[in-house]
């Protein structure tokens, strides 16, 4: 433990990485509240669920779609220009959320929520260009895997914070609150040192920036992709299979969702033997067979030993993934890369809970589970087999 806990003070000890650390945190509750805190409004505003989906489904899309330019923009603008846009636009965005919702039309609030998710500031993907450019690759990795920790610990925190808000007030206080926490993030980040040394670098390899991808880039983001549908589509699944044993969908998604913090922990601070690729093909492996005997339907003792599993397979892999698309970028075009890893992450996602929840519905669980582990071994299989560079590729951020 000591060791552990030495090899994270380290890396915050690093040059700026404390307050990137901190801003991230503070702008990451931004994906841990808002979704659901746009969902609870738009429901509690029009009475519709299916209009409360559209409008969550809007602002999620948005922003996928919406962040590969942000990223091109950090790219060729350096981070702190595009922060300051995008938290100005933000603020203009949830206030026509707030008209929206007094209003109670419909078709404006999902207008409005698709505004808000197109105008999320690029924090993580700058954050990530940062850490990318850490030249240690050890402190790199800490780093990386700090910022999956957190990440899992927002989105358990996140819907705590919004039901506590919501059970007080009024659906957009809490709509309202994530807003602040993102602009404040955004913000902090845009004042770091490590983020001005960002800034001078761009203003030097910007000119010299390629717009083309590479293979090994594709190849990540396929394995991106395949795995968030994996994530998506086993969600689905275990909500099933609470319903189907009695048990508290809550619970076991609180379940995963602990395995992935305490491994994401964990592996910040141990020195794991393999390359990256070979460590994400384990994760993903382990995460996809795990999954599999969910079809077998175990009793409430071994599903809750099993999800706990399935958290931790998964929990490093978000760090790993990070890490892998900043090695096969070119220092001039990698915020844009990053941007493009939220993309994959978002687009698979919805894709394995559409399929998963399909044919949960119209076959049987055991139809998703197998679906969604078939996908994680097909990531797992790709991330194996590919050939991506290991060595560091930037000198950004020193």
């Amino acid at each position: 433990m000591r060791t552990l806990l030495t090899r994270y003070r380290t890396a915050l000890r690093s040059p700026g990485m404390a307050r990137v650390i901190t801003a991230a945190f503070a702008a990451y509750l931004l994906s841990g509240m808002m979704s659901l805190s746009l969902l609870l409004t738009a429901e509690r505003t029009t009475g519709s669920y299916a209009t409360a989906g559209l409008v969550a489904g809007a602002y999620a899309a948005a922003l996928a779609f919406a962040a590969p330019a942000w990223g091109r923009l950090v790219d060729r603008r350096g981070p702190r220009t595009p922060l300051a846009l995008a938290v100005a636009l933000q603020a203009v965005a949830v206030s026509t959320v707030v008209f929206a919702a007094n209003s109670g039309t419909p078709a404006l609030l999902v207008a409005a929520a698709g505004l808000a998710g197109a105008c999320s500031p690029p924090t993580s993907t700058i954050a990530s260009r940062v850490m990318a450019g850490v030249p240690d690759e050890a402190v790199q990795r800490t780093l990386f895997a700090l910022s999956g920790f957190i990440t899992e610990c927002v989105f358990v925190v996140g819907p705590l914070v919004v039901a506590a808000l919501v059970l007080l007030f009024h659906p957009l206080w809490a709509v309202g609150l994530a807003a602040v926490a993102s602009a404040a993030g955004a913000l902090l980040l845009r004042g770091s040192t490590a983020v001005r040394r960002l800034e001078e670098e761009t203003a030097r390899t910007a000119a010299g920036g390629s717009s083309g991808w590479n293979a090994a880039q594709v190849r990540v983001l396929t394995v991106v992709a395949l795995g968030a549908f994996a994530i998506g589509g086993v969600q689905v699944s275990i909500v099933a299979h609470a319903q189907g044993s009695g048990s508290s969908e809550g619970v076991f998604v609180a379940l995963v969702a602990t395995g992935g913090v305490v491994a994401s922990f964990l592996y910040g601070g141990l020195s794991l033997p393999g390359s990256l690729p070979a460590q994400l093909a384990a994760c993903l492996g382990l995460y996809g067979l795990l999954i599999l005997a969910l079809a077998f339907e175990p009793g409430l003792l071994v599903s809750a030993a099993l999800l706990l599993l399935i958290g931790a397979a998964t929990g490093p892999a978000d760090g790993i993934e990070a890490m892998l698309i900043g090695k096969c970028t070119p220092p001039a075009a990698q915020a844009r890369a990053f941007a493009v890893l939220v993309t994959a992450n978002w687009i698979g996602f919805a894709l394995g809970s559409a399929v998963g929840g399909a044919l949960v519905e119209r076959a049987s669980l055991a139809a998703g589970v197998v679906a969604t582990g078939l996908a994680a071994l097909a990531a797992a299989a790709l991330a194996l087999f590919s050939r991506v560079p290991t060595g560091p590729t930037s000198a950004a951020a020193r």
